[in-house]
């Protein structure tokens, strides 16, 4: 398999090379919101940027022609959601466009980007050359059992990879070898893998698209409670981390955990404001009582700690 255009893309980007026109292709919408994130933020290091997101040609037309409309000069870069060919006559020097669609759409000088693998079937070959992909991107090596290993557990939900490749260089820190353990570490240290991108969500403050996530799939009371638990504990290794100052070894051997494991709480405790942790401990605290205690039914529960996060954010 050639290499994705996801990592031709990512790998442009790192050298500053930046188009005018992309057509962002397929169903895989998470890797076309880190292309579109690296490009805004390549694009405000040039500049003033504002971004603009339309889902239909008039709107996009409308942005286009009141793109100069501003006092102050601004880079302006306009995220369409489009099933069809845009009609575009000139596009304005400061302004980037990107096109999201699910259909192959042809637009003379636009570069074109598939993100998603053309045969369903092709689905762990095309994670694994993403990941391959991702490891010279970031100067880390990755063994062929670590690699199969990290596909076969998303295949089950390859719209994790990002989110699990970016805790397991967290994990593995400056370490150069991505080791099978920190593999293992990853996957089974969430409770499962829908419930860890509702972790990461909420870490990352993304509290709308976590809430989204949780009411959209189904999830037992079971996994609910290992969910909960696994963000008590996560919170309780933090908090730990930040007052005993302990080294990674110290956290290990104190908790159980593999020192891989405890490299990576200790990395995220550097900069975790403690007024923030000691505020979602508490709040996780007394949405685990209320179920406990029959008040609120797990998911429930779940909800109301999700949006308390974002009502004291």
């Amino acid at each position: 398999m050639d290499i994705p255009d996801y990592i031709k893309i990512i790998n442009e980007l790192k050298t500053e090379e930046i188009s005018h026109l992309y057509v962002l292709i397929g169903d895989w919408d998470f890797l076309k919101d880190d292309i579109v994130s690296r490009i805004y933020k390549l694009l405000k290091t040039k500049g003033d940027t504002v971004i603009v997101r339309t889902e239909s040609d008039v709107e996009l037309d409308r942005e286009i022609r009141n793109a100069r409309n501003v006092l102050i000069p601004t880079v302006k870069l306009i995220v369409a959601k489009l099933s069809n060919p845009p009609k575009l006559k000139t596009i304005p020097d400061d302004i980037y466009l990107i096109i999201d669609t699910n259909i192959p759409i042809k637009i003379p000088k636009s570069k074109q980007v598939f993100l998603s693998p053309l045969n369903p079937r092709e689905i762990d070959i095309y994670i694994r050359e993403i990941i391959r992909g991702l490891a010279k991107y970031y100067e880390k090596v990755i063994g062929e059992d670590s690699l199969v290993t990290l596909s076969k557990a998303l295949m089950q939900a390859p719209y994790l990879l990002l989110s699990v490749w970016n805790t397991l260089l967290l994990l593995v820190g400056d370490k150069e070898k991505i080791e099978e353990e920190d593999v293992r570490d990853v996957i089974k240290s969430i409770p499962t893998l829908a419930g860890f991108q509702i972790i990461d969500l909420l870490e990352r403050r993304q509290i709308s698209e976590a809430l989204f996530l949780l009411r959209k799939e189904y999830y037992p009371d079971s996994e609910i409670m290992q969910l909960l638990s696994a963000l008590r504990r996560r919170y309780k290794l933090i908090l730990y981390a930040k007052t005993l100052e302990l080294q990674d070894s110290e956290l290990a051997k104190t908790f159980g955990i593999s020192s891989g494991y405890a490299r990576f709480i200790i990395n995220i405790s550097r900069d975790y404001p403690s007024d923030e942790l000691i505020k979602k401990i508490k709040l996780l605290l007394s949405a685990e009582r209320r179920i406990k205690t029959g008040e609120v039914k797990p998911k429930e529960g779940l909800e109301d700690f999700i949006i308390s996060l974002g009502l004291s954010s």
